[in-house]
């Protein structure tokens, strides 16, 4: 068989990681990344982390989670073989007569029911088929969906309510193990460690919220799970691919957003003109990065405001919605490793659902936005200054 760790350590060792590298950039002990290369499985805390780790591991050196999820199952199975006493125990043979008798008990069920249905359950007028769209919440309480987007550990049994319109619709965590089952309006969804998946819950045929599942905890005496939610709120005039994450038909005469780049790719390399720095107010060498806070963060001066370009590097999952010069705006999800490139001429919006996933460079100077599951929303703008007469390009925090 094939080895799990061989093929996890040749694909570390092919990109040249190091260990430390990636327990950095994956968030995974670096104890634990170890013991997936030996395949010394004891060391982790059980089946659901091991899998989500490996999953985690995977997506970051390029290789198929499957493939290695299933060579994970592989070796679990050879390790815990089957008792000889079973392998040697013959099979019971149920009788004829026992056979017939459960046939017949099972016949006589499924009549009595069915004549009941008909009986009590079938309207007696004509009925007209219809495509039964999802119900509303009853009035059992449970947890209100209030934000646009939230990362909380959720009981196993919980309930989410999630309002749309003068309607709520219920999601309800009814299974914790190596996965997590929930049912929705119209059916259930499963996920693994690491997974997401959009769910149109009113059923009008657009997706409503995003689920992202971060981890699983079933060594407590309550099952839970950590879950991410997003709304897919839509603006006025988008169509509905919006909703799927396709950016939505641009306002007529507005000028073009400037295309998100694929995976791995460079934003366009054309920049706008440098602005005239003021000769009253010399700006001090600004250092590498910035730390977005509550207070206003200057960028550049100038004497009049110019065009200026945001460019943006994904470290992780993230959703980002903007309105640049109140008149383009958008909304999509990233995911780590991608770039995205935006020009504005006087001010930027900017709503983002983590704020640890990105990097924002603008005037040759890097902004963090703030911390990993953290939902901020910012504001990059020419401001005058009352003390020269001329205009600082600032990042401010919006309410």
């Amino acid at each position: 068989m094939e080895s799990l760790g061989q093929k996890l350590r040749e694909a570390r060792e092919a990109h040249s990681y190091s260990v430390e590298q990636i327990a950095r950039d994956t968030h995974i002990s670096k104890q634990y990344l170890e013991a997936l290369e030996l395949e010394n499985f004891s060391v982790l805390p059980g089946d659901t982390y091991v899998v989500g780790f490996l999953r985690n591991y995977a997506e970051y050196l390029g290789l198929d989670p499957e493939e290695l999820v299933t060579l994970y199952k592989n070796i679990r199975i050879q390790e815990q073989p089957m008792p000889m006493s079973e392998l040697l125990q013959r099979p019971r043979r149920r009788s004829p007569s026992r056979i017939l008798l459960l046939a017949l008990l099972a016949l006589v069920l499924v009549a009595a029911g069915v004549f009941l249905i008909v009986k009590f359950l079938l309207p007696r007028g004509p009925v007209t088929a219809a495509r039964e769209k999802p119900r509303a919440v009853s009035a059992e309480a449970g947890y209100v969906l209030k934000d646009e987007a939230i990362t909380r550990w959720f009981n196993q049994d919980e309930a989410i309510d999630v309002p749309l319109g003068p309607e709520q619709y219920r999601i309800r965590l009814t299974s914790v193990g190596d996965r997590l089952t929930m049912r929705v309006p119209g059916g259930t969804v499963e996920l693994a460690v690491g997974q997401d998946r959009q769910v149109d819950l009113d059923g009008d045929g657009r997706n409503d919220i995003r689920l992202q599942l971060n981890d699983l905890d079933v060594t407590a005496s309550t099952r839970r799970a950590n879950l991410s939610l997003y709304k897919l709120t839509k603006g006025p005039g988008e169509e509905a691919g919006l909703a799927a994450g396709q950016p939505a038909a641009e306002p007529e005469g507005a000028a073009p957003a400037a295309a998100a780049p694929g995976p791995g790719s460079a934003a366009p390399a054309a920049s706008p003109p440098a602005a005239t720095p003021l000769p009253a107010e010399p700006q001090a060498a600004a250092p590498a990065a910035i730390a977005a806070s509550g207070e206003p963060q200057d960028l550049q001066s100038a004497s009049t405001p110019s065009p200026f370009r945001l460019s943006i590097t994904f470290r992780g999952y993230c959703l980002l919605r903007y309105l640049a010069d109140n008149d383009t705006r958008d909304e999509r999800f990233f995911h780590k490793g991608e770039t995205f490139a935006l020009d504005a001429k006087q001010e930027v919006r900017l709503w983002v659902s983590n704020a640890g996933a990105l990097r924002l460079s603008v005037a040759g100077k890097d902004v963090e936005m703030g911390r990993a599951g953290e939902v901020v929303t910012r504001t990059l703008k020419w401001t005058e200054s009352q003390e020269s007469g001329g205009y600082r390009l600032q990042l401010l925090a919006s309410d």
